[in-house]
């Protein structure tokens, strides 16, 4: 009797303990789905020149390794990804304000001297954000057509079918949404707190905003498109991948109106409404 209790209790243990793990990691999982925004991340600038040169050709190097073992690093390698972004962003910052990035032809940059820099993303794949692709064209894609194209490939039937349920069943849309959200409504609320203290808000505030937000959406399209691969075999993964890299892409980096935007955030995050129509966004709901 005192051994049977003896066990039952040791069980209740190990159930309670359980239990108790998967409450919390659930906990954690909520509190990085819902990162609001931080006033304390910078947005990441360049330094100079050379840094932003071995930068680039280091992560090259790394995409190039990793390349060589699967020809989704870009979509199911996070850090990859993530290094990748904040290279990017760099890279954007410095063309807006006309900052000279120096030779990158060696990573793929050929300056096209008026400020802007052209990329054969062919032969410079790293460059390139299949995860965006992804999104926007499978969402819209013509499955009557594009269903024989992929069989024709070697496409099973089946992964096809699995391919378009995907799609189907997750919109990337609120996917976006759900990871930006919790930014854009806290930076909202940290902008009424600086207008109440009469306290201007800064250029930098404003581009770390977007940096954080950005950066989250840029994570919640990667998932969105690991997650489609991750949906059918390996073999069909690959397929998928190469429909998208045929023909020759190029791609043009050139600056854009940040000191407009600026100016644009702040006045839409000061409408009285701003929370209410941002949830609305988020949701995929009519304003």
């Amino acid at each position: 009797m005192n051994l049977s209790s003896h066990h039952r209790g040791r069980h209740r243990r190990r159930v309670a303990a359980s239990l108790m793990l998967i409450f919390n990691l659930a906990l954690l999982a909520n509190a990085a789905q819902a990162a609001e925004f931080d006033e304390r991340v910078k947005a990441p600038l360049m330094k100079d020149a050379g840094s932003l040169r071995t930068q680039a050709q280091s992560y090259s190097a790394r995409f190039a390794a990793l390349q060589g073992a699967s020809a989704d690093q870009l979509i199911t390698n996070r850090a990859l990804a993530s290094e990748r972004f904040d290279l990017s962003w760099q890279i954007q910052q410095a063309i807006d304000v006309r900052r000279p990035l120096g030779d990158l032809s060696a990573v793929g940059f050929v300056d096209r001297g008026d400020g802007s820099y052209d990329i054969d993303l062919r032969e410079f794949p790293q460059w390139d954000r299949v995860d965006q692709t992804l999104t926007a064209l499978m969402p819209q894609m013509n499955w009557d057509v594009y269903s024989r194209d992929l069989m024709n490939r070697g496409m099973s039937k089946a992964d096809v079918e699995k391919l378009k349920q995907y799609v189907a069943s997750h919109d990337v849309r609120i996917a976006v949404g759900e990871k930006t959200l919790p930014i854009s409504l806290g930076f909202g609320r940290t902008v009424r707190k600086f207008d109440k203290l009469k306290r201007p808000v800064a250029d930098a505030l404003v581009l770390s905003y977007v940096y954080q937000r950005e950066r989250s959406g840029a994570e919640a399209t990667r998932e969105w498109a690991a997650g489609l691969l991750g949906s059918v075999d390996a073999a069909s993964a690959r397929i998928l991948l190469s429909t998208l890299s045929e023909g020759h892409p190029s791609y043009i980096w050139a600056p854009s109106d940040q000191s407009a935007g600026i100016a644009d955030i702040l006045a839409t995050v000061r409408q009285p409404d701003f929370e209410s129509l941002a949830t609305a966004s988020a949701k995929g709901e009519a304003p």
